[in-house]
């Protein structure tokens, strides 16, 4: 059965701008799970930092979505693993929200990242 479904679209400059006024280091700090945030330490490249927050960022905004309104996720609940080179999702207590399954599908293309998600029950 499924719980709900989320998509979310993300126009990188508008990342690019947090940045500019935050810092990298402090919108990953905002945003990320301390896993996620280990792997985005080792990115040294601006343009790699920005796609690999840009992605976490639109993928967390669909699963919330996702989950909305029965239950309201904070960013750092969320964490985007891979797993065989696709991204999946560890949901801080996703057993006691009923999600057995997820499927996350995530692409980016120049100034674009978007992400759609599918949280399945039992």
């Amino acid at each position: 059965m499924i719980l709900g479904i989320g998509v979310d679209i993300v126009h990188l400059p508008r990342i690019a701008s947090l940045i500019t006024r935050r810092g990298s280091k402090v919108l990953a700090k905002r945003i990320l799970s301390s896993r996620e945030h280990k792997e985005f330490e080792t990115f040294t490249d601006e343009r790699q930092q920005l796609v690999y927050l840009g992605s976490r960022w639109c993928i967390k905004e669909a699963v919330y979505k996702a989950l909305y309104p029965i239950h309201k996720l904070e960013w750092k609940q969320v964490s985007v693993i891979k797993q065989a080179g696709k991204p999946d999702l560890d949901i801080v207590n996703g057993k006691l929200y009923g999600i057995s399954k997820t499927h996350v599908s995530l692409s980016h293309d120049g100034d674009y990242a978007i992400a759609q998600v599918i949280l399945e029950s039992q």
